[in-house]
C-alpha cells in the first residue's frame, strides 16, 4: 500500500482558516526543567471553530550534547483524530511522523530517533492523543495516541493525583491538583534526557 503523503501546510492552513474565522483559542507554555535548570520549552495552541479543533505544540531542547526542535500539530472533526504530523530535528537529524484517518482506519507513517514504524489496522477512532492533554484532563483508563510514535498508551492512575502513559521510547506522567481540576507539572522519562515540564501559565 502506498504511504500517504501528508502536508504539515494542510495543517497550517485549517488552523489559519480557523483563526480568521474569530475561532476560539488557548494558549499555554511549559519550561522544560532537570535538577532544576531549564533546558528548553514548550509552546501550545489549541484553535476551535464549528466541529474543528486544531492542536499544536513546538519544543526545544538545548543542553549540553542534547538539542531538539519537536513541532506537532493535530486536527480533530467531531472529537474525532483526523490528521497529525510531528517534524522533529534531534542533533540535526530530521524526522517525520504521519497520520492520517482515511474513511475506516489510520494510515500510519512514523520516524523518531531509533524508530521506525507503519501500520494501517488501527480502526478505532482516535479521541485523545498527546498533545491534546496540555489543554484537556483526561481520565484514567483513557487510550492516548502517541503522534511521534504511531500508537495507543492506556492512561493508568500509578500514585494520587498522577496518570502515567508508556510509549515506545519514553514514559510521561501527569501530576495534578486534588480534584483533577489543573495539570501541576509533566514528568518525562526517555533515554535521551529525563526532564520535567512546568506550566508557565
Amino acid at each position: 500500500m502506498p504511504k500517504p503523503k501528508i502536508k504539515s501546510n494542510i495543517i497550517c492552513l485549517l488552523i489559519l482558516a480557523l483563526i480568521s474565522c474569530r475561532a476560539f483559542s488557548q494558549t499555554k507554555s511549559f519550561t522544560l526543567k532537570t535538577l532544576g535548570i531549564k533546558i528548553g520549552k514548550l509552546e501550545a495552541y489549541r484553535t476551535s471553530k464549528n466541529n474543528f479543533d486544531a492542536f499544536v505544540s513546538h519544543s526545544t531542547i538545548d543542553f549540553v550534547t542534547i538539542k531538539a526542535d519537536v513541532k506537532t500539530e493535530a486536527i480533530y472533526q467531531n472529537g474525532i483524530l483526523i490528521k497529525a504530523v510531528v517534524t522533529s530535528t534531534i542533533n540535526g537529524k530530521p524526522y517525520l511522523s504521519q497520520t492520517l484517518w482515511k474513511k475506516d482506519h489510520y494510515q500510519i507513517d512514523c520516524h523518531a530517533r531509533d524508530y521506525n514504524y507503519s501500520d494501517s489496522t488501527l480502526t478505532t477512532p482516535i479521541r485523545w492523543s498527546a498533545g491534546k492533554l496540555y489543554f484537556e484532563i483526561p481520565t484514567k483508563g483513557d487510550a492516548v495516541y502517541a503522534e511521534s510514535y504511531g500508537v495507543m498508551g492506556v492512561l493508568e492512575e500509578t500514585k494520587k493525583n498522577t496518570l502515567k502513559m508508556t510509549t515506545p521510547e519514553s514514559k510521561q506522567i501527569y501530576y495534578y491538583n486534588h480534584d483533577y481540576s489543573e495539570l501541576l507539572k509533566i514528568e518525562v522519562i526517555n533515554d535521551i534526557k529525563n526532564f520535567e515540564m512546568i506550566p508557565d501559565n
